[in-house]
């Protein structure tokens, strides 16, 4: 094999696979946003993309396609890179609140970054509340949401302050010592990266016959690998159907963490199943609403992301390190235990993980063979799922950018397939909010979405006896 030049890297099979399988109606964008109460200045922000952002390199690579379809695409320096084609400065209209705010995100969920150039845009936002507020959009293809992660945390003025559930925040990418160049800011991780991580086509089939435990294990990943390719679609509901070019987003207030671990123990239940239980009542009542019944039986599947490389190994080649798990949530129980029962057992066999290795296994696959390959594969998960659903651990105490506390965090998830649905449950300094990026044609009004969440919540909290959240003045 003819070895590329050093100013050229061939994407990876898992990024060149999410790279292909952004269309018009779903744009394979990460979305995430950092929220100030005290405004951040423009050139603070500038400044600190420049000194934080810009050592990633590819931040300022952009995606080049080879002239034969049996070549990868590759990340080549972009020598014309400039800064201020990636971050904009803009003002929301009058009366600048929330809807404004949230009808925005929406319009950036509507628009595909430039190909052309580094895959990822920033904006910062006045208006946005009581502050301004910074949007960072990357390609799915640069990385996946803990890359992304690693990225916004990475922006802090001291990353190693941050303290996480899951870990610590490896150190970002040194700073290129000339701030215009266009080289990396340190040596590429390549070098030292484990041969786990490694996804060279023959590589990844090779590693399979090398690994003993996997072996031991393939009847029974064979056996969820036969039924994840082979799942019936879903049925057509208020929350799935055909697709369009118009996305909306909203997100709900915070909720107390404390809260939501008290619910948790009333249910002899966990965090997580007192979560997706809510999110599973929250379902239910958007489509009693729009469907106007929800048979007893009704279930509704969704994709879940499970990371497999932890943020802590994660370095500036960012990449997709993930799986997807496939989890049918109860729509159609009406009991509150009955639904976290029935998530709990679900969830206990996604968590080990088979079902999220094999699809990473098979994008990693087919992000190494000419497309057609890729598009037979993943032909049998088009309108498997409804929705997208990841649960993220953010940090537990706030942090400064560009010397400006962060007074809120949230990011939306991407969605593929045919699904119209993102749904992000996303934890920052002592608070849960759930960020929703729906398709315009499916539901117009995300809000009602987060007001269902947060009626569900409370409505759980009662009926173990835990006191609502005092109204805002």
């Amino acid at each position: 094999m003819t070895e590329e030049p050093p100013d050229r890297e061939v994407l990876s099979g898992a990024d060149n696979s999410w790279l292909r399988m952004g269309d018009r109606t779903n744009l394979m964008t990460i979305t995430g946003m950092l929220h100030f109460d005290d405004p951040v200045s423009y050139g603070a922000v500038r400044q600190q993309l420049k000194e934080r952002l810009l050592p990633f390199r590819r931040f300022r690579q952009r995606v080049v396609n080879e002239d034969t379809p049996f070549r990868r695409p590759t990340w080549v320096v972009d020598e014309q890179f400039d800064i201020d084609c990636h971050l904009h400065h803009v003002a929301l209209p009058e009366p600048q609140d929330k809807a404004e705010f949230q009808s925005f995100v929406g319009d950036l969920l509507s628009q595909p970054v430039d190909h052309d150039k580094p895959l990822w845009q920033g904006y910062l936002i006045e208006g946005a509340g009581d502050g301004n507020a910074l949007v960072m959009r990357i390609h799915h293809a640069l990385g996946d949401g803990f890359a992304m992660m690693y990225v916004l945390l990475g922006l802090a003025d001291d990353p190693s302050e941050i303290e996480l559930p899951v870990g610590g925040v490896p150190s970002p990418p040194d700073h290129a010592a000339d701030e215009d160049a266009t080289s990396p800011g340190s040596p590429s991780a390549s070098t030292s990266a484990p041969d786990a991580d490694a996804d060279d086509g023959p590589g990844v089939l090779a590693s399979l016959s090398k690994a003993p435990s996997l072996l031991v294990r393939g009847a029974r990943a064979a056996k969820i690998g036969t039924e994840s390719m082979f799942l019936p679609e879903e049925p057509e509901t208020a929350v799935s159907g055909d697709l369009g070019l118009k996305k909306r987003a909203a997100w709900t207030a915070p909720i107390d963490v404390d809260r939501a671990k008290r619910v948790g123990r009333a249910f002899d239940g966990t965090i997580n199943d007192v979560l997706l239980a809510t999110t599973t009542g929250a379902l239910r009542r958007y489509m009693e609403a729009h469907d106007g019944h929800v048979d007893p039986d009704a279930e509704h599947r969704t994709a879940i992301p499970v990371n497999l490389k932890p943020l802590d190994r994660r370095d500036e080649q960012l990449g997709n390190a993930f799986g997807l798990g496939f989890l049918q949530l109860p729509v159609g129980i009406d009991s509150v235990q009955g639904r976290i029962d029935a998530i709990g057992e679900r969830t206990g066999a996604l968590r080990q993980g088979t079902q999220a290795w094999l699809m990473l296994t098979l994008l990693r696959t087919v992000g190494n063979l000419p497309m057609p390959f890729q598009d037979l594969a993943m032909w049998r998960f088009q309108n498997r799922a409804s929705s997208v659903i990841t649960n993220v651990p953010g940090p537990t105490d706030t942090f400064h950018f560009a010397g400006a506390e962060v007074s809120d965090m949230m990011f939306w998830v991407p969605t593929s397939q045919g699904v119209g649905l993102g749904i992000s449950i996303y934890s920052y300094d002592g608070d849960v909010r759930v960020g929703i990026a729906s398709d315009a044609g499916l539901i117009d009004d995300p809000t009602e979405l987060t007001e269902a969440f947060t009626d569900e919540f409370e409505a759980i909290a009662e009926q173990v006896g835990i006191d609502p959240v005092p109204a805002a003045d």
